[in-house]
């Protein structure tokens, strides 16, 4: 006896229908528009413009604050022009020793504006919304990679134009003091430029592994604490057990790397009261352009990986 047939379903297993929505016709503008649609975004979101004042508080604050000191000696170069033409010992505020004196305001600026790029888009699950459009995740690293450092470029730019502006105003002849303080602040460009992509790539990365803002934010105070306080510690030690290579532990630190890069691009010798060992301002130079790398591809890599 056969086994009986089953029933022939009586109804559809599902419909489409089509409502009438007019289908996208205009320009595609392709990942490039994209990327600088979210470099502009990421940009604004630094300062806090199209947000609370709240928002602004911090990134204003910090750029004021680091600021200042060049913006008061630019005030009063009149008053410096005299004492120095009396014949006083006046202190100037140089371009190659700024960035070393006021670092810790830049750095803070890291630690407050890297972890808000990052961080929300993971936490509040919008990432697949990025990543399902033309944009891929390297070009979202990127933006974010490419907006936080030009704000840093930004934040080092101002004091560099307010000492120009001083030193240019207490000399007597306005247009020879141009012609020649103009070679003595061109290398402030570059070198600015390093610690600019420099910090950004070591913040975003550490940034990049959390949701939470607070969580990256201290990654980025201990990273930097801990990396710049175990070489220093390491080659106390080595200074009294003989050991020659604990110099060359200096190379891994973010900030002294940059500082000491900053004297390669004005091609000073390193102070040795500020950098001990037997290191130069190439190596550390070096140094600080291989830190740039490895973050990125960090900050790639995690992009890559991060689910989405």
């Amino acid at each position: 006896m056969s086994a009986p047939r089953p029933a022939a379903a009586t109804s559809r297993a599902g419909n489409i229908y089509d409502l009438g929505y007019r289908h996208y016709e205009g320009k595609r503008n392709g990942r490039a528009y994209a990327m600088w649609s979210l470099f502009v975004e990421s940009s604004r979101g630094i300062w806090g413009f199209g947000r609370p004042p709240t928002a602004k508080a911090a990134p204003f604050l910090l750029a004021g604050f680091y600021a200042l000191p060049a913006v008061i000696q630019l005030a009063f170069s009149s008053v410096l022009t005299q004492q120095v033409a009396s014949g006083q010992k006046v202190t100037l505020l140089a371009y190659d020793s700024y960035f070393p004196a006021f670092s810790v305001l830049v750095f803070f600026f890291c630690v407050a504006q890297a972890p808000e790029l990052v961080c929300r888009d993971q936490r509040n699950q919008v990432l697949p919304l990025y990543f399902t459009r033309s944009m891929g995740r390297i070009e979202y690293a990127l933006a974010r990679l490419g907006s936080l450092t030009t704000a840093l470029f930004l934040l080092l730019l101002v004091p560099t134009a307010a000492l120009f502006v001083g030193d240019v105003l207490m000399k007597p002849d306005t247009f020879q003091a141009v012609g020649e303080e103009w070679p003595r602040a061109l290398p402030a460009l570059p070198a600015n430029a390093l610690i600019s992509v420099g910090l950004a790539a070591i913040s975003l990365a550490i940034s990049s592994f959390s949701p939470r803002r607070a969580y990256s934010a201290i990654g980025i105070v201990a990273y930097v604490l801990l990396v710049e306080a175990i070489p220093a510690a390491i080659y106390s030690i080595g200074q009294t057990s003989g050991w020659s290579w604990s110099d060359k532990l200096f190379l891994l630190t973010p900030l002294t790397s940059l500082n000491g890069a900053v004297d390669w691009f004005f091609g000073q010798k390193l102070d040795p009261q500020s950098f001990s060992g037997s290191l130069t301002s190439g190596e550390y130079l070096a140094a600080a352009l291989a830190s740039i790398v490895v973050m990125t591809a960090v900050l790639a890599y995690r992009y890559r990986r991060i689910p989405a």
